[in-house]
């Protein structure tokens, strides 16, 4: 038996202390079968696990998740686990599986090796209080201490391969069979901070849909194939509405240049067939109440109303762009770009597979009965630019405002 530590400062540490992750990886190197039960993983974690089984020497892997039927399961863990159970079923390696009948707590890694006769013989565990996402701590896990030991006694680790069959056959549903599981909606990040998008609470959002009427508004969103991330045609929007990031850049008069577009711009365009419609809100601002918990002003602008955008003080296309592409990115189906004048291989592009996955292909506005006091700025005096005139928000009334629900859905077959 060894025990095992974490390096957590200021914790002492020496230099000759075994950690729990290096033992984890030494086990996993030369192991031709690995069973895991754990109570929670991460993203990071699930893929270092997907990593070390890719490059050793591993035939067969099994890992059981036990903590997310009361809590449900974070979008982007949900996202990683479906795509790394796909591809554990398809090479025949393995399976992810969740417990389904209660809350499952214990975290034991059960490591297989050859013997002589070329036979997976049960060799070594390691037991204690670490995750997975030992593997790959960051963020607050970073500063979590945790412990473990190390077990190479015959008959207990048979007891812990007992264990573990047992809660797999007694307990569990394959991750192909999730359905009984909410799925959660991260918090976005980058929305943190910005005084006008307010945080919904989940009975809040129930009111808000208990209030809604039939009156509805849905808008496509427009998207490449991932194939045509790199066209410049219009129709393919590798460069515009929600890619417009990817167009042409903004001028800069104090530097004289043209500077890229921020990731997060985004240009939701609705066609006139729908800005026509006579329910489509238009010449004053409205609330919009988000099924993924946020509430921000929003406004159509533009020429005939075709641009839905977020409205406020900093309510510009980034402030809607931080939202839909903040989800995006939350669930992991694209990473935001710091600089798209060098992102060459277009993977920021915002894509239609990516939409598909996400079910976003469609923005549903959904009117409510209820009323609620909002920010409307004055307008300057109109010019041929701006019939209308430019929004003047240094000053400004309050005044009772429609609020509309949004969500999200797939394409329709």
């Amino acid at each position: 038996m060894t025990i095992l530590y974490s390096k957590v400062p200021p914790m002492p540490f020496g230099e000759s202390l075994p950690l729990i992750s290096d033992q984890l990886v030494k086990e996993a190197s030369t192991a031709s079968r690995m069973d895991i039960a754990v109570g929670y993983v991460s993203v990071d974690g699930l893929d270092k696990l997907d990593s070390l089984a890719s490059k050793g020497h591993i035939k067969q892997i099994c890992l059981v998740v036990g903590m997310y039927l009361e809590s449900g399961i974070p979008e982007s863990i949900y996202n990683r686990v479906r795509l790394l159970h796909k591809k554990w079923q398809d090479t025949g390696k393995g399976e992810i599986r969740f417990v389904n009948n209660m809350s499952y707590h214990g975290k034991v890694y059960l490591f297989w090796q050859p013997n002589q006769q070329g036979n997976d013989e049960l060799k070594s565990a390691v037991l204690g209080s670490a995750n997975l996402s030992v593997l790959a701590p960051l963020g607050s896990v970073a500063r979590q201490y945790e412990l473990a030991t190390t077990i190479t006694n015959s008959d207990q680790l048979h007891e812990l391969s007992t264990h573990i069959e047992e809660l797999k056959t007694s307990c569990t549903v394959s991750a192909t069979n999730l359905n009984d599981f909410k799925v959660i909606h991260e918090r976005i990040e980058v929305l943190g901070g910005i005084e006008e998008v307010l945080e919904t609470t989940e009975s809040e959002q129930d009111m808000y849909r208990s209030l809604q009427t039939g009156v509805e508004i849905r808008i496509p969103i427009k998207a490449p194939l991932a194939t045509n991330r790199f066209s410049t045609a219009r129709h393919d929007y590798a460069r515009s509405n929600i890619n417009v990031a990817y167009g042409s850049g903004r001028y800069n008069k104090l530097s004289g240049g043209v500077e890229p577009r921020n990731w997060y711009e985004v240009q939701i365009t609705v066609n006139k067939t729908i800005s026509t419609q006579p329910n489509y809100p238009k010449n004053k601002p409205f609330w919009i109440v988000t099924d993924d918990g946020y509430k921000f002003e929003a406004h159509t602008t533009a020429d005939n109303n075709k641009q839905l955008t977020a409205y406020g003080k900093t309510g510009n296309d980034r402030v809607f762009g931080r939202w839909i592409k903040g989800r995006l990115a939350t669930a992991g189906y694209v990473k935001p770009v710091d600089n798209t004048a060098t992102d060459t291989e277009r993977l920021g592009v915002v894509t239609q597979e990516m939409l598909n996955a996400a079910q976003m292909r469609v923005m549903v506005l959904t009117k409510t009965s209820t009323q609620e006091y909002g920010v409307v700025f004055n307008r300057l005096a109109p010019t041929p630019r701006n019939k209308k005139g430019a929004l003047d928000k240094k000053h400004w009334t309050r005044q009772l405002l429609d609020v509309w629900t949004v969500h999200f859905e797939g394409e329709k077959s």
